[in-house]
């Protein structure tokens, strides 16, 4: 049985389509689970709602040839009004915060399927808007490496409607913090 972010996300003939791809393994959102630490309740609690974030997956095309660094993530994201700046206009703050945490979860795979130690946090966040970022809609959001230099990682992120066309993009720098108390 899907969890109910896949089983909702199905039911969109596009996304359907995309999470039906073979190329693609389906992970739901780990940030998406509920953490008695509360690390996450962002995404976890306050905007887990029908009217906020009602579903979101992420999915990614296994490394191939002997790679096992995953280059990019793709997230469903179902965006509801209770998000809006403007009426009917996706808060551009929280356009950001999606396109951030998407960045994370590129980073978050490849820790997990690489046994990498550490984490990596958000250094800095340079985010275009394009065009409005309509509510309600369901947006693809999708997360790429750019190149790593020492603790220094780069990243790019893009939020595409269903037809593709890019609404927002975002270039950041995560910086890998390996020890407990380590400064940026």
């Amino acid at each position: 049985m899907a969890d109910p972010d896949t089983e909702y996300l199905q039911s969109i003939p596009w996304c359907a389509k995309l999470l039906a791809d073979p190329n693609f393994v389906v992970i739901p959102t780990s940030t998406r689970k509920f953490k008695k630490s509360t690390e996450d309740a962002l995404f976890t609690e306050t905007l887990k709602t029908d009217d906020t974030i009602r579903a979101w997956v992420a999915l990614f095309r296994p490394p191939v040839g002997g790679a096992t660094k995953i280059e990019e993530v793709h997230t469903i994201v179902s965006l509801g009004y209770r998000l809006n700046g403007y009426p009917h206009i996706c808060h551009g703050g929280i356009v950001a915060t999606i396109m951030d945490e998407v960045m994370s979860t590129l980073l978050s795979v490849n820790k997990s399927r690489n046994g990498v130690s550490g984490g990596a946090v958000t250094a800095s966040l340079n985010v275009s808007f394009l065009k409005p970022v309509w509510t309600p809609q369901v947006v693809l959001v999708t997360a790429t490496f750019g190149e790593a230099k020492g603790r220094k990682l780069y990243l790019e992120s893009t939020v595409r409607d269903n037809s593709g066309i890019v609404l927002a993009k975002a270039e950041a720098l995560f910086m890998r913090i390996d020890k407990p108390g380590e400064k940026l």
